[in-house]
């Protein structure tokens, strides 16, 4: 298993499983990586494609915990968020809070309000340190 770091403050990051996919947190700032695809298979649909992120966001800041290169700011589907994608598809990281406010915004069903009580109870679960030893992996990839 792989170990990444986070981008925004450098610490390890650990995995956690959510709906069946696999979800580097931060322990230290609560951010998220979400591979390429990842974000999209939770929130059920992709989003519309862009010629060009919104360049009124300024520079990129981050680096990407897989190729290294700048991630590249942008604003996801339409909710207004702002995420820090990278250029190459590897994933995209979200600050803490901006799951759940895409989980909100784009929640697919009547029950959305579960589906998102639902998800941030899983992260404020996780960031609480609350978890089972049988939800967490440690960067080795034992179970914690």
């Amino acid at each position: 298993m792989r170990q990444i770091e986070c981008p925004k403050c450098h610490e390890p990051m650990f995995v956690v499983e959510f709906e069946g996919i696999e979800i580097d947190t931060c322990p230290s700032c609560e951010g998220v990586w979400l591979d390429g695809g990842e974000l999209e298979a939770l929130v059920g649909t992709p989003p519309p494609a862009k010629e060009r992120p919104d360049q009124d966001l300024g520079p990129p800041t981050l680096d990407c915990p897989i190729c290294v290169d700048k991630l590249v700011k942008d604003r996801y589907a339409g909710t207004g968020v702002v995420v820090d994608k990278c250029p190459h598809g590897d994933g995209i990281w979200l600050d803490r809070g901006e799951l759940e406010q895409i989980l909100k915004a784009l929640a697919p069903s009547p029950d959305a309000k579960a589906h998102e009580e639902a998800g941030a109870a899983a992260l404020a679960k996780v960031f609480k340190k609350e978890a089972q030893p049988a939800d967490l992996e440690t960067p080795s990839g034992e179970s914690a």
